[in-house]
């Protein structure tokens, strides 16, 4: 160290004169000071970027494969829904069906009805029975 005009001058790390007082010293290691505390912030920022991206791709793949399970699940409800619609589909024509048939059926056993009854009339008329009045062998 050495004085120039009053202020002490330093020595570079060579044991060299740079010409710098004491006070210079003191602006350069605040300055210093700042920039450090800049690049620590600078870094944390970093840091915290990175975490910040790493939760979002984290996120990013838990949503995607969320939304991988609701789309099978939906393809899958959709498979069975076109199951069931040709299912129904089939039940209906049977039903159909099943109605035609029972239609049939109803006519023909109102006839059926009809003519046991027409039946049934025209055997009392040959086979009448008279109160009161003695029937006897062979008439008829």
């Amino acid at each position: 160290m050495s004085t120039m005009g009053g202020q002490q001058l330093v020595n570079n790390d060579r044991g060299e004169n740079n010409g710098c007082a004491k006070s210079d010293i003191c602006a350069a290691s605040t300055d210093s000071g700042m920039l450090q505390s800049i690049f620590n912030s600078n870094k944390e920022f970093q840091t915290e970027t990175r975490i910040e991206s790493h939760r979002a791709r984290v996120a990013t793949k838990w949503l995607q494969g969320t939304v991988r399970k609701v789309a099978k699940s939906c393809t899958e409800i959709e498979a069975k829904l076109c199951t069931m619609d040709e299912r129904i589909v089939a039940v209906e024509e049977d039903v159909d069906t099943l109605k035609q048939q029972n239609a049939t059926q109803e006519s023909q056993m109102t006839d059926i009805m009809w003519k046991l009854e027409d039946f049934e009339n025209r055997q009392r008329r040959n086979n009448l029975h008279f109160l009161g009045i003695e029937e006897g062998e062979g008439m008829d």
